[in-house]
């Protein structure tokens, strides 16, 4: 009996159940009272005594999108397209989170200027049932901000996988994207395993491709080593009927490329959606960038579309001696070469450095 209520207390049964009155401001806060009123009968947590519990949580980061792209509903002739993303994901810790919770309601987190993961502490809190509570954050993040690497969703999923872990509660990969889209406004899919095609900035799932990943050599390329990084939330989204054309044709080639296992035909999908980007958020010197690229046999480039980073996408079995040469190509391009790393089931890391002795980090 006590299993039961503590998992009836605990799943999304009360949070659903939230949202079936919608003219009732105070429903969805009786329900949740409801949620630790149970909690407290079986736990006796009742007391701030019985805090502080802790917990920690950790989250993978990406290297930028393999697709970022518009999609239209069959019926949506006349509304706006709902952007969307497939992002490359690395088999890597991006950010750790460590969690104290305490009993009032203020969140303090070191550092200081985390502010998305203190609000994703806080939301989750709320969406527990333990807004009563607060607690003590603290975020270490491997990331280098303002890449497009995924840092600031890294962050916040760390968070919210460490305060369920100091509750002893759990939510699902769809509830915590919901989370994260209202701690940031924008959220990658790190929360979700496998290939998926996601709507950024409403936190929902369009389609699901399977857990294969291309198999690659990357070579990471900072292409702005000074810029920090674009918002590009507010950018106006293309609405023509051509480039629903051209966004549902590259779609339907992301999808045939992952689901028929085709890792040349998503290389080919990334530097088209690169070459689509420079309509709206023009990288310096892309063009010289494809030129090396192809010159050095590169089946094509990623990018991240918020972000400065780039993906030099060659065939697995490359080898990354033959490929030194391209640090100084890069560098007299402005650019920052970051290191080798292979993507897919046969994935490992070695810094640029480790080869030529040159890289800088």
């Amino acid at each position: 009996m006590q299993i039961r209520l503590w998992s009836f207390a605990n799943n999304g049964f009360l949070r659903n159940l939230c949202n079936s009155f919608p003219n009732s401001k105070h429903a969805p806060s009786e329900i949740l009272s409801l949620a630790h009123m149970i909690r407290t009968y079986i736990t006796g947590r009742e007391s701030s005594n019985s805090y502080p519990s802790r917990g920690r949580g950790c989250a993978g980061y990406h290297h930028g999108e393999i697709l970022q792209g518009l999609c239209w509903s069959n019926d949506s002739r006349g509304t706006d397209p709902t952007p969307c993303l497939v992002t490359l994901p690395v088999s890597d810790i991006g950010s750790r989170a460590y969690f104290t919770a305490r009993g009032d309601q203020e969140i303090v987190v070191h550092p200081p200027a985390k502010r998305k993961a203190a609000r994703a502490a806080r939301m989750t809190l709320d969406a527990l049932g333990f807004g009563h509570l607060g607690g003590r954050l603290r975020v270490d993040c491997m990331l280098p901000t303002g890449l497009g690497l995924g840092s600031s969703t890294s962050d916040v999923l760390a968070t919210m996988r460490a305060v369920c872990g100091a509750l002893g509660c759990s939510l699902d990969a769809a509830e915590i994207a919901q989370l994260a889209v209202a701690a940031e406004t924008a959220s990658d899919p790190l929360m979700f395993d496998g290939i998926v095609l996601f709507a950024q900035r409403k936190g929902q799932v369009l389609e699901e491709w399977g857990q294969w990943t291309p198999e690659y050599l990357l070579l990471s390329v900072n292409t702005q080593p000074h810029c920090s990084g674009v918002d590009t939330v507010g950018l106006p989204l293309p609405r023509s009927a051509s480039a629903r054309s051209e966004y549902s044709a590259l779609l339907a080639r992301a999808r045939a490329g992952f689901l028929g296992r085709n890792a040349v035909e998503v290389a080919a999908v990334a530097t088209r959606s690169a070459e689509l980007n420079q309509n709206h958020l023009p990288l310096p010197n892309f063009r010289a960038l494809c030129s090396l690229a192809e010159r050095n046999g590169c089946l094509g480039i990623q990018i991240a579309h918020s972000g400065t980073i780039a993906g030099l996408l060659f065939e697995p079995a490359t080898q990354m001696e033959s490929l030194t040469s391209l640090n100084g190509q890069l560098r007299a391009l402005r650019m920052e070469p970051r290191g080798f790393f292979r993507t897919g089931a046969t994935y490992s890391v070695q810094k640029a450095s480790d080869v030529h002795n040159t890289s800088p980090k």
